[in-house]
């Protein structure tokens, strides 16, 4: 019998540690969000001012913006090739959604291919996208992060019970 009650509380406890980490990731995604939106501001204004390659700019904005997975140590291949292999990789370390994958895609394959003026249209157009993502990202988590971690608890709960 008691080590069907301690059983059972691992189950309780392990419902509940689920619904904590899928609540986190919803933080996550919005930290991001929230970087890269600075990460764009910064781009632009370092654009403006000088007159630097696309990857010395896009390495400093990447540094002071605490994006380290958008650092480029190899200037080799085109930055749109780099870019989308950088995308990837940080799509398998933050949560993304399919839309955030796609705009930052589209974001990188654009970037660095015109002047200047189109280029601080291009960043001004999705620094507006990206800000309308961590918006979305913001709701979700009012809506469904305090419902991740109660339904962890309860489905831990439920199984637990039936255990009994």
């Amino acid at each position: 019998m008691p080590f069907k009650l301690i059983g059972c509380l691992l189950v309780v406890c392990t419902g509940t540690m689920i619904g904590f980490v899928l609540s986190g990731r919803l933080y996550k995604r919005r930290d991001f969000l929230k970087s890269f939106t600075e990460f764009i501001s910064l781009l632009a204004t370092n654009l403006r001012y000088s007159g630097d390659d696309i990857f010395t700019l896009v390495n400093s904005c990447a540094e002071n913006s605490s994006l380290d997975s958008l650092l480029f140590s190899e200037c080799d291949r085109p930055f749109d090739e780099l870019w989308l292999e950088r995308v990837k990789r940080l799509s398998s370390e933050i949560p993304l959604s399919k839309s955030d994958i796609s705009m930052l895609n589209d974001f990188g394959g654009q970037l660095g291919k015109t002047d200047t003026e189109g280029q601080l249209k291009h960043l001004e157009l999705y620094e507006v996208s990206f800000s309308k993502q961590l918006s979305s990202a913001l709701d979700a988590i009012t809506k469904k992060s305090k419902l991740y971690k109660t339904m962890g608890f309860f489905a831990g709960s439920a199984i637990a019970l039936m255990m009994i």
